[in-house]
């Protein structure tokens, strides 16, 4: 493969697997990788601020960390948060995307269930110090993140003309290196 062309895609890789790492690339026009990269960096970001709220309340005066189960799981989940707003960032793929909007949705569901009916022995409740600010930036950050990923999803890799682009077409691998097809 030449330097600087569009790089290849292999032909026998599973459709769903295409669709799974897809990034803003897919989009041939620069106005919209830009905006589903400002998308993702904003739900990015939710999930960063998501993340700097569970350390907040762990610390120790909020009395977060000393409560059983739900103590380390709030350590884990700010640290799990943090990261995985970096990874999501720095790959804007659909996988991350994906992987990081669920686990912002688990996360409001346990806050729900945690003040709705108690989890692990332990009631929350709406008053308490940024219980709604949680929740209101959890949906946020799932649905921009979500959203983005089903952009991804669905926009098919065509090129300027309407047509499928090279790096989908008439490729395939053989014996470790790359031959145009017909």
């Amino acid at each position: 493969m030449a330097r600087g062309s569009v790089p290849l895609v292999f032909q026998d890789r599973p459709w769903w697997l295409d669709v799974l790492l897809r990034g803003p690339g897919v989009y041939s026009s620069k106005r919209a990788r830009v905006i589903i990269t400002l998308v993702i960096a904003a739900g990015a970001a939710a999930t960063a601020y998501s993340g700097w709220i569970h350390l907040y309340l762990w610390g120790k005066q909020f009395g977060y960390r000393d409560i059983p189960t739900i103590g380390p799981l709030f350590l884990l989940q700010g640290i799990v948060c943090i990261l995985m707003a970096l990874v999501t960032i720095v790959t804007r793929r659909v996988v991350v995307l994906i992987v990081t909007g669920g686990m912002l949705i688990a996360s409001f569901c346990a806050l729900i269930i945690a003040v709705e009916v108690g989890l692990f022995g332990w009631q929350d409740s709406w008053s308490a110090q940024y219980a709604l600010t949680a929740l209101y930036d959890e949906i946020a950050g799932a649905a921009l993140l979500l959203g983005a990923a089903v952009a991804l999803a669905w926009k098919p890799r065509t090129g300027r003309n309407g047509s499928r682009s090279q790096a989908t077409q008439g490729h395939r691998a053989v014996g470790g290196s790359w031959v145009a097809g017909s």
